[in-house]
């Protein structure tokens, strides 16, 4: 394994220049702090080749339904995310403090756009979703530096709480990438299948951006410990971000290493519970009796896929059991795409998921806040997803050299 280590380290040479910041983005457009969302902001020039910049504000709840309706009329009403569309989910989440909408005006009346932001305060992650802009104006506005306003402002507003910022990019389409990039959000993960849009199937590109201190100071000091298939992620991640050489496990038939009886137990003990909501989604848990073990996991019926995967487990066997589960599930339901997050430091559960089936597409440093130890943790982020995948995708240089450096598949194109 050594071997493979030092190859890397020399394929993967260190960054020649730092990695953005979100200090940098603020300290380059030092107007973001001037930016009063609750109050609502209007630029006083004009943008990129004298574009109109649209002014900024949080929707009010009046506001929810031209919300709902940008997202019907951009993606002529395909959107994947029924909830987008619906006036009481996004009213609910403009009441709830831990979102925000933040509306794209004209004549400070006429709503041209939107983006929706979630805080997660206990975790210290924010996340930005639902950026969308009416089509007929596009070509009108600067939406660049629209973008990095939108992004920035609650960013500065929340510096103190919030200290990493991750969204999802589409790939078929240039400009998401272009302004993420632009707003110093770097791809970490791939996300292939994920979405359909416009009744086509679409990969993402999970990007993110830290606050300075977040690598520097609050990142775990453990070790990462990953199986051998995760390595090529995990030097993208080593080259961009500076980080320490891995430990690299290979786990054969590891399945037989662990205790069946065990396994078999535990099944006779298993409970699993449904709940639906109106969108006709499920919010699937399997838990263990008599044990605080369990997996729970998102399943959108609509587009077959699962997110939002969340594991406890004491043993290997525990893991196993509720995999096995899962391969049924997959399987009943013909599921599209499943995602989870795993530790970064625990190469036996890696190595469970990819015997399952699962593929490592992304490495992500100091994205699970561990309140015990004041950390932040690394993550390895596995996928399922369905063997035709979708190569029809548009990159810029960055996501180009993403997907070439994680090996995912060769051949996309670029412009």
């Amino acid at each position: 394994m050594d071997d493979h280590l030092t190859i890397f380290s020399k394929v993967f040479p260190k960054p020649k220049e730092d990695v953005l910041t979100l200090e940098d983005i603020i300290d380059t457009h030092p107007y973001i702090k001037e930016i009063d969302l609750e109050k609502g902001y209007e630029f006083a020039n004009s943008g990129i080749n004298g574009k109109i910049i649209p002014s900024l504000k949080f929707a009010t709840e009046e506001e929810a339904e031209e919300i709902t309706q940008i997202f019907k009329e951009v993606y002529d009403s395909t959107y994947p995310y029924k909830k987008m569309e619906s006036v009481s989910e996004v009213l609910n989440m403009i009441r709830d403090p831990n979102y925000y909408w933040i509306v794209f005006k004209l004549n400070s009346d006429i709503i041209i756009g939107c983006i929706g932001i979630h805080l997660d305060f206990k975790q210290k992650i924010g996340n930005l979703f639902g950026f969308a802009f009416k089509k007929k104006i596009r070509r009108n506005i600067d939406i660049a530096t629209a973008c990095i306003a939108c992004i920035f402002a609650p960013v500065y507003k929340f510096r103190d709480e919030i200290l990493i910022w991750y969204g999802e990019s589409r790939s078929r389409i240039l400009s998401p990438q272009y302004l993420t990039i632009l707003a110093g959000l770097l791809p970490v993960a791939f996300l292939p299948n994920k979405d359909i849009f416009f009744n086509r199937l679409e990969s993402e590109f999970l990007v993110i951006i830290y606050s300075k201190n977040v690598l520097i100071n609050y990142r775990s000091l453990k070790k990462p410990e990953l199986i051998s298939q995760a390595i090529f992620c995990y030097f993208y991640a080593f080259q961009k971000y500076n980080l320490e050489l891995p430990t690299i496990k290979n786990y054969e038939n590891i399945e037989s290493k662990l205790n069946k009886s065990e396994v078999a137990y535990k099944k006779t003990q298993l409970i699993k519970k449904v709940e639906r909501d109106e969108f006709d989604n499920d919010l699937i848990t399997y838990s263990i009796k008599g044990t605080d073990s369990y997996c729970e996991f998102l399943y959108y019926k609509n587009i077959k896929i699962v997110e939002k995967a969340i594991f406890k487990v004491r043993t290997s066997e525990e893991l196993l059991l509720f995999l096995n589960e899962i391969k049924k599930f997959i399987t009943t339901t013909k599921l599209r795409y499943f995602e989870v997050f795993l530790s970064a430091y625990n190469s036996e559960h890696q190595a469970l998921f990819f015997k399952t089936g699962f593929k490592p597409t992304g490495y992500i440093p100091a994205f699970n806040y561990n309140k015990i130890e004041g950390k932040f943790e690394d993550q390895v982020v596995f996928v399922y997803y369905d063997s035709n995948l979708n190569q029809k995708m548009t990159l810029i240089p960055e996501t180009e050299e993403f997907l070439k450096a994680i090996k995912i598949f060769k051949g996309v194109q670029q412009k």
